[in-house]
Formats: structure tokens, C-alpha cells, sequence
């Protein structure tokens, strides 16, 4: 569906409230019409730091040379992309035989840790793909070759690749008792699925389709990286003398709020993650001050160029984004990152704009591996979680309100 912007909604309540019935009357109408449009065209003040010329003195800034990476779809991604689409219709069928690697078991699971009696894990009707290695390899070889009614009692260690943190370095003991078997069933790549289930009129319609999808998704991609490209080779033109201390308590505490938030989502504190990740504190001090660089390069371009954000312009931005980074709406978005946050991605996007149209930008094969885009290899092939994820990092690592 073609998204509609915040402004051409607000143009349709005017219309409505005011237009209707009262033709007789234009006087009214272009006086709320003169309204809307002033307010829309009103510029958006107190984000960009004050006097940031004093701090960084820019470079020649125009006449850039600016990389734009060209990314290729291979067929072995467009097949990957098949795949995962076949496995979105895994459809699933009792059987009376030994359970085997691809079947889904319907158990009731008891675990306990060795040495203690309360359960960690007490479930009934408890859904396992085997193959899918939830609990371990070696969970899963212990279910295989059983049948309905049978339980089985085992123990499994769990190292370092545990998805479950706090058993790393534990032994568990199962108790497991098998109530249903299924077969999971993956439907075949022919004409009957492309027509009947994907609404294409042959495999070479629904190719030609995922091959386009991808192509866009990496235009997009490639766009993006460009924008950064022409915002990093500014920066290396600049000369920095200084910064507001306000500026750097704001994004040193965003650079560790940020890196806590995301540390809290996979259940690690700080030194945890810094430890995984073998960051330090110089790492994050190097992080705050490339923000504090970036705020102060971008405010004293736009006070240079007069690149200033308006309420309309704001309005369209937050419109497109939602969707973009999967919200259901303008305001849920906003209410989650911030205004602050939002208004520098914009400055930010205005910047990248200006110094594209007036650089110079030359293409560059990307070489990549066929995984650039991040598709999921799952039984499932549904990357809603993995954009979900994605948009979680994002929101953790820009989030910039103090």
C-alpha cells in the first residue's frame, strides 16, 4: 500500500471541516488554508548546537569524492529466498512411527538442575522441532527414535553456544515424555504452489518478482551506505577544537544507556557485554566523542547552508519512517526513539542529501557474499524477528533523549 504523508491526511480533515456545504463562504476557508500552510513551512528550532563553529571548522565540503557500493543478486540468494517462503507453508501431519530429526514433537518437559530439586523448566504440551537444536545437540539426539507414550530421563551439560545464559556451564536432567509425533511437511517448488499458494503465473513471474524485491532492498542498502560515505568523508576534512560539555554528557550517556538497554534485552549487564564484545572504556569513550564530532559537523553545515527542518518536512519523515522500522503508527514511533532522536536522523538525512548532490559519486562493485542482506536461514524463513532485532539495536545505540 502507497503510504499516505501526515500532511496530505491533515489536508483531507480541512477539507472535510471546513470546505463541506460552505461554498458560499471562501472567506473562512482561505484564512484556515493560509493557517495549515504556515504552520506546516514553520521551522523547528533547539536541536542543532548553538555556535557550533567555534568548536569544528569545515573543510571544502563540496566536490566530495563519494562512494556508492553496487551490490548483485546471485541465484543462490533468490533460491534462499524461495526456500524460505516454502518453509512459511510447513503444514504438519500425525504419524505412528519413531520420531526423527525434522519432526515436531508435542512433549511435557520437566528440567532440573543437577544438585537441586525445584524445576527450571515444568511444561505441559511443549512444542520441539528436532534439528532445531533448542536445548542442544545432544537433547535432540536423545528424542530421536521415540514414539508416543514413551519418557525418557537424561542429562545434558551446557557450554558457551547455549542459547540459555544461565545454563552455561550446567548440568541439566530431563525428564520427557512424548505425546504426539508430527511430520513436518514442506511443500515442493512447482507450478501448482507458485499459481495456487503464491499467486504467481509461473516459477519464472515469482523468480523475476523475489529477484526484483531483492535488487530494491539493495538499492536501498546501497543508498543508505553512500549517505554515510558522504558524512564520514566530510568529517575527514573537519578540524575539531573542543565541544560543549553538555554535548558530551549527552552522547557519552547515549553511547552507555544505549549499550545497557541492548544488554538488558539479552539478559547481560554492562560488563558482560563489553567483555563478549571485548569492548573498553576507551572504545566507549572513542564512541562518544565520533557522536559529539557528528552533532557538532552536521549543526554548523546546516547554520552555514540554512538547512533547517520544518513541521511539514518533519511530519512527512516521521510518516515514512514508521513503516520502515515496522510500527504500526507515526506516533508509537516517535513516543519510542524521541523527537530528539527523530530530528537528528532527519538533520542528519538533509546533510547526507546535500553533500551527495553536490559531490562527486563514483560506484564500486560491494563483492558480496551473497549474505549482505541478512536473509534468514531458518525453518521458517520469517525475518520479522530478525528486523524486529534489528530495529531493537538501532533504537539502543541512537537513543539520544538526556
Amino acid at each position: 500500500m502507497k503510504k499516505k504523508s501526515l500532511l496530505l491526511l491533515a489536508g483531507l480533515l480541512v477539507i472535510f471541516s471546513f470546505g463541506c456545504g460552505k461554498k458560499e463562504d471562501t472567506t473562512s476557508d482561505t484564512a484556515e488554508d493560509s493557517a495549515v500552510a504556515e504552520d506546516v513551512d514553520k521551522e523547528i528550532s533547539g536541536y542543532l548546537i548553538d555556535n557550533a563553529d567555534q568548536y569544528v571548522t569545515l573543510g571544502n565540503y563540496k566536490g566530495l569524492d563519494i562512494e556508492k557500493p553496487v551490490y548483485q543478486v546471485s541465484d543462490s540468494e533468490v533460491e534462499m529466498e524461495i526456500d524460505n517462503e516454502r518453509y512459511s507453508y510447513i503444514t504438519f501431519q500425525k504419524v505412528d512411527r519413531a520420531s526423527q530429526s525434522g519432526d515436531c514433537l508435542t512433549v511435557d518437559l520437566k528440567a532440573t538442575m543437577e544438585g537441586e530439586d525445584t524445576p527450571v523448566l515444568d511444561e505441559q504440551d511443549y512444542a520441539i522441532d528436532l534439528g532445531s537444536q533448542e536445548f542442544g545437540e545432544d537433547f535432540d539426539a536423545q528424542l530421536e527414535n521415540c514414539k508416543v507414550g514413551d519418557t525418557k530421563t537424561f542429562s545434558c551439560s551446557f557450554d558457551e553456544d547455549s542459547w540459555y545464559e544461565e545454563w552455561i556451564g550446567k548440568t541439566l536432567n530431563f525428564e520427557v515424555t512424548i505425546k504426539m509425533v508430527e511430520e513436518m511437511i514442506l511443500p515442493d517448488y512447482d507450478d501448482d504452489f507458485v499459481k495456487n499458494t503464491l499467486g504467481f503465473d509461473s516459477k519464472e513471474d515469482y523468480e523475476a518478482s523475489v529477484r526484483e524485491i531483492l535488487l530494491a532492498n539493495y538499492e536501498d542498502q546501497s543508498n543508505a551506505e553512500a549517505k554515510e560515505n558522504a558524512i564520514l568523508a566530510a568529517l575527514s576534512v573537519c578540524e575539531f577544537s573542543g565541544y560543549p560539555d553538555k554535548l558530551y554528557d549527552t552522547c557519552k550517556s547515549a553511547v552507555t544507556s544505549g549499550y545497557a538497554a541492548f544488554a538488558s534485552e539479552y539478559g547481560m549487564d554492562l560488563d558482560e557485554l563489553y567483555e563478549a564484545f571485548d569492548m573498553t572504556d576507551e572504545d566507549i569513550e572513542s564512541e562518544a566523542m565520533d557522536e559529539v564530532n557528528r552533532r557538532l559537523f552536521i549543526s554548523a553545515l546546516c547554520q552555514k547552508e540554512q538547512l533547517s527542518v520544518t513541521t511539514g518536512e518533519y511530519a512527512v519523515y516521521l510518516n515514512d519512517q514508521y513503516a520502515y522500522y515496522n510500527y504500526e503508527d507515526a506516533d508509537s514511533f516517535e513516543a519510542d526513539l524521541g523527537k530528539e532522536t527523530v530530528m537528528w536522523m532527519l538533520y542528519e538525512d538533509k546533510v547526507s542529501t546535500f553533500l551527495m548532490n553536490n559531490g562527486s559519486i563514483y560506484e564500486a562493485d560491494a563483492g558480496q557474499d551473497g549474505d549482505d542482506l541478512g536473509i534468514e536461514d531458518t525453518y521458517y524463513g520469517d525475518d520479522s524477528e530478525a528486523s524486529e532485532t534489528e530495529l531493537e539495536t538501532m533504537l539502543a545505540l541512537e537513543e539520544t533523549d538526556a
